[in-house]
């Protein structure tokens, strides 16, 4: 059976590439066969909180990931049938792996002798990313599932008006360009992005006056502390586009 990390990946690629693609009926199916579970919906939006969560205390956040499992296998256990079968509607095709979905599967399992060190591996890393820094997109979980997700959750905080929006070729290279890029020329590509908005708002920071300063230093702070995700490399390309 396919694990509910991988599921979702499939919904944000399969939504992405329609939308990329102009076929609106396809996001609108997708989106109604989510609604269609209420539970299903509730841990998708959960996955989806947990990417961005921040827990300063590592004790806490620890406890954090304790307390979570035992909720996480039973609602999977629970809506186990209804994603067999929206996979099936789905199709089959490469799906690319999202390391913190897969921990939170793991979590997902069945506790036996067989995986005891997969699930003390996964626990370590969910508290590693949850004590991390990250930038915090400014949506609602309601939001999130109205508006919902392209590149890994978001291309845009509004899908509404992406939906009825028609994307030029241009954009839709870009977008093909950012969602067919490796890991490692993402993580180079960030990098080398993340200098030139650094560089080029620290010249703009010296010549502006105080109220856009305000603004512009807290562009900078959340420019140097995003981490290399697709969503995040389009953020900044965005950014630098309109500096």
């Amino acid at each position: 059976m396919t694990k509910f990390g991988t599921l979702k990946t499939k919904i944000l690629q399969t939504l992405t590439e329609a939308y990329a693609l102009g076929k609106k009926d396809v996001i609108k199916d997708t989106l109604n066969l989510m609604k269609e579970n209420k539970e299903f919906l509730n841990l998708y939006l959960f996955y989806e909180e947990i990417e961005n969560k921040n827990i300063d205390d590592k004790s806490h956040a620890e406890l954090f990931v304790e307390e979570i499992t035992p909720l996480l296998q039973k609602h999977s256990v629970g809506i186990s049938k209804f994603c067999k079968e929206l996979d099936k509607k789905l199709g089959s095709g490469e799906v690319l792996e999202n390391e913190i979905y897969t921990n939170l599967d793991t979590l997902c399992e069945v506790d036996s002798l067989k995986n005891i060190d997969k699930r003390i591996v996964a626990k370590k890393k969910l508290v590693e990313h949850l004590t991390l820094n990250k930038s915090i997109p400014d949506t609602t979980s309601t939001d999130i599932i109205e508006n919902t997700f392209l590149l890994n959750t978001v291309l845009s905080n509004n899908f509404n008006a992406l939906y009825d929006a028609t994307l030029t070729e241009e954009e839709k290279k870009e977008l093909t360009d950012i969602l067919s890029i490796s890991e490692k020329e993402l993580d180079n590509n960030f990098k080398v992005l993340q200098e030139e908005i650094s560089e080029k708002l620290n010249s703009m920071l010296v010549v502006e006056v105080d109220e856009a300063k305000s603004k512009l230093s807290q562009a900078l702070t959340e420019a140097k502390s995003m981490k290399p995700t697709k969503f995040n490399y389009y953020k900044l390309s965005q950014l630098k586009k309109g500096l």
